[in-house]
């Protein structure tokens, strides 16, 4: 059974790829504008997003600006104290696919302009995770395949999202106590930074979620290294 070990490894080692891709790519360059990417990463953001969640861009900003708006009162699309934390936290992909088919949520993404890929390739959004799971039954056989590739959608989507929006706005500890949700460094640990969810709240223009040297913050640690590269702009960054 060493193959299911090393499966699950896999699976999560895949989660982290996606939630990092989520973090500094959806997060805080299309939603919050906070970094901007040579066009080249941009691609390789999106083909490693559509391969690995088959997320909509539109769909992500457009929900997240909307939560924004709506934070932790009537209207925020996953919001535990407004649906109860255990509904948020075990739920919140199915919260998320209802709010992506209102129209009056929708429009907060009209203003992203979408690459060539994204207009005509990446539109077919189960297309995209059909393909890695392809690929990974090509690289590691049926049995190693399919089972990394449901470790990871269970994490990505039942687990990791889930400790952002339901535990970061239900508890920890805040560096802003005016403003909304909590940080857990041990969240913030396993989703690239998103822990650091107060922090965010306070000040969700800037690249860099963390505040205190212990906060970590793997998203801003990528983008250091492309803006080093010169693959990257930073716009809004706390020193």
């Amino acid at each position: 059974m060493v193959w299911v070990f090393y499966a699950v490894v896999i699976g999560f080692l895949l989660s982290q790829v996606a939630s990092l891709a989520t973090t500094v790519y959806l997060h805080r360059a299309s939603t919050h504008q906070s970094v901007i990417f040579h066009p080249a990463v941009e691609f390789f953001f999106q083909l490693n997003l559509w391969i690995t969640t088959g997320i909509k861009r539109v769909e992500w900003v457009a929900i997240h600006l909307y939560h924004h708006l709506h934070s932790d009162v009537e209207g925020d699309p996953h919001s535990p104290l407004v649906f109860g934390f255990w509904k948020v936290q075990l739920w919140n992909v199915v919260l998320y696919r209802r709010v992506a088919k209102d129209l009056k949520v929708l429009q907060y993404g009209k203003h992203l302009k979408l690459s060539w890929a994204e207009r005509y390739i990446f539109k077919y959004s189960i297309l995209g995770p059909v393909i890695g799971i392809g690929i990974a039954c090509l690289i590691f056989g049926w049995k190693i395949g399919l089972l990394l590739s449901a470790t990871h959608a269970f994490l990505y989507l039942f687990f990791l999202n889930n400790l952002v929006n339901g535990l970061c706005h239900w508890s920890g500890y805040k560096n802003f106590p005016e403003a909304h949700a909590y940080n857990n460094k041990w969240v913030a640990w396993i989703t690239a930074g998103e822990g650091n969810h107060n922090n965010h709240h306070a000040r969700p223009d800037f690249a860099r979620l963390a505040v205190e040297p212990s906060e970590p913050d793997f998203g801003w640690i990528l983008i250091a290294i492309l803006k080093s590269l010169r693959l990257a702009k930073v716009k809004w960054a706390p020193e």
